[in-house]
């Protein structure tokens, strides 16, 4: 049997066109699933992780539904956005105004109701998470062809409909729930026990501390551990002792000091996977009295900020120094010279802005639990005068919080975020800065930027999108309305008892630094 893949490209810089391309074949070998693997999680876990409906618009949903739901197309490996899941084909019209999907036959829910059309266009239509804003206000209406086919029909010409709508850590308005379960049991009943169409089912879950899951047996593609099972360890020290111990088959998120001794546990391999993003963010600065208002108080930020050293201690080195806060592996994404690190000079800038004593802020927020970076912060702005104190909290509390916009952050304060998006450089910028974006909400507000940025978003131009895309990513990093970081390094640890002859095979997305797809990972007996 063979699958076919529709890509979509943009040609003579008007019109999308699609070209077919054959997919290798799913492997037709009955595969008895077997032994068990532990997760190790680097964070608590929020229940409203495990319903694509509410998707955050970030990367950390897609550790879960990757296992429990499925998508018509999804990032899978090193797939970007096109690889087809409940859908086995697709099609963009060349003049993108719609899409055409066609089921894969005989796919089932883990409650065995069969994937239809329809679960699909309720999935479309009931989605609220991240950008659903961006697809109803575009989508025209859905037609059900036939009890396969689903066609997206658009207002206007949507170009980056396919690649926005399988970004799976972006957003989810292709990932199909069943209709009548979803609304037997309502959402909040959903998250406590989803039912999915993807290779794992739900057994048990202790809300915020572990997921247990069975390997679903009516999946089209071959599931290769019987039992998945993800805890929450919030703390370092303890994923790297259940590792030690055997307890834990892959451990996330290793911190720079533990480093060395997780490389020396015998049969342990770390997997240095380069993946997100970090940044500062300073809500408000819009407002007049705030001090980071003035540009040069901003750009004093960032001279302060030793980056290298930031890399070196906290991932080893592993992590890469870049000048953009967009990582520069999408479409569109610009490449800027490493940011300086110049303590005089900030000083000297902060005496010009009118603080040559420095000041004091509220808060630094990082994002949970990169605690470490945001003490480093603290640490070198105050060699520069400018003094604050850290806020922790718990990762979905935290994006809970990034959704209430600035009443969520009052005072003086600086955000540092961790993204990793993938696709485009527009995810980046309609999420984490366009005014009323998905996470940026009324944190940060530049008119000027903003009103580029709906050009690109109407243009069905290539050229004209490049050109905007550049201006609008040098507009923010000439004026330092956002202050990269680093793109770190995301360490992680693989055990003895996970079959991988190198840890890419276990790692092997370039979407995130998660170890997904969860079905192809095998155990030994």
């Amino acid at each position: 049997m063979r699958h076919v893949r529709f890509r979509v490209f943009a040609v003579a810089a008007v019109l999308v066109t699609v070209a077919a391309t054959a997919l290798p074949t799913w492997s037709q070998t009955k595969v008895t699933p077997k032994g068990k693997l532990t997760l190790a999680w680097h964070a608590g876990f929020a229940s409203r992780w495990l319903d694509p409906q509410e998707h955050d618009g970030t990367a950390t949903p897609d550790n879960f539904f990757t296992a429990i739901h499925d998508g018509l197309i999804k990032n899978q490996g090193t797939t970007l956005y096109d690889h087809p899941a409940l859908a086995e084909k697709f099609a963009v019209a060349p003049d993108a105004k719609s899409a055409t999907f066609t089921l894969r036959r005989g796919t089932t829910f883990h409650n065995g109701d069969p994937v239809t059309v329809q679960d699909v266009k309720f999935s479309y239509e009931n989605y609220r998470g991240a950008k659903a804003d961006v697809f109803k206000n575009r989508t025209e209406r859905i037609e059900l062809v036939d009890d396969r086919t689903v066609r997206f029909v658009f207002k206007e010409p949507f170009l980056d409909f396919a690649i926005l709508f399988g970004t799976a850590n972006v957003t989810a308005p292709g990932w199909v729930v069943p209709e009548k379960y979803y609304k037997q049991v309502g959402p909040d009943a959903f998250k406590q026990k989803p039912v999915g169409a993807g290779p794992y089912k739900l057994v048990r879950q202790e809300p915020g501390v572990k997921i247990e899951l069975e390997a679903f047996d009516g999946y089209y593609r071959p599931v290769h551990t019987k039992h998945l099972v993800m805890v929450a360890v919030p703390e370092a020290a303890t994923r790297v002792a259940m590792l030690e111990r055997g307890e834990a088959d892959i451990v996330y998120n290793i911190p720079g000091p533990l480093i060395p001794k997780v490389s020396k546990m015998p049969g342990v391999t770390l997997a240095p996977v380069l993946s997100g993003s970090f940044f500062l963010e300073f809500p408000g600065f819009q407002d007049p009295k705030n001090p980071f208002h003035d540009k040069r108080v901003r750009e004093a930020v960032s001279l302060a900020i030793d980056r290298r050293a930031m890399n070196e201690a906290e991932t080893a080195g592993m992590g890469k120094v870049t000048g953009n806060w967009i990582n520069d592996d999408v479409q569109y994404a610009i490449d800027w010279p490493e940011f300086p690190r110049n303590v005089e000079k900030a000083k000297q800038l902060l005496r010009e802005a009118g603080y040559p004593n420095g000041f004091e802020f509220s808060w630094i927020t990082p994002l949970p639990t990169f605690y470490s970076r945001g003490e480093r912060i603290i640490a070198q702005l105050r060699e520069v005068g400018i003094r604050g104190r850290l806020q922790t909290m718990e990762r979905g509390i935290f994006f809970q919080k990034l959704r209430g916009g600035m009443k969520e952050f009052p005072g003086i304060q600086m955000i540092l975020h961790g993204v990793r998006i993938a696709g485009s450089w527009s995810f980046w910028y309609e999420a984490y800065f366009k005014c009323g974006g998905a996470n940026s909400r009324d944190r940060v507000c530049v008119k000027d930027l903003d009103a580029k940025f709906d050009r690109y978003e109407k243009s069905i131009n290539a050229a004209e999108r490049k050109k905007l895309a550049e201006e609008i990513q040098r507009g923010i990093l000439e004026n330092h309305y956002l202050v990269p970081v680093f793109r770190h390094a995301f360490v992680n640890a693989i055990g003895p008892r996970v079959t991988a002859q190198k840890w890419q095979d276990i790692f092997p997305t370039i979407t995130t630094g998660y170890a997904y797809p969860w079905e192809d990972i095998k155990v030994k007996e």
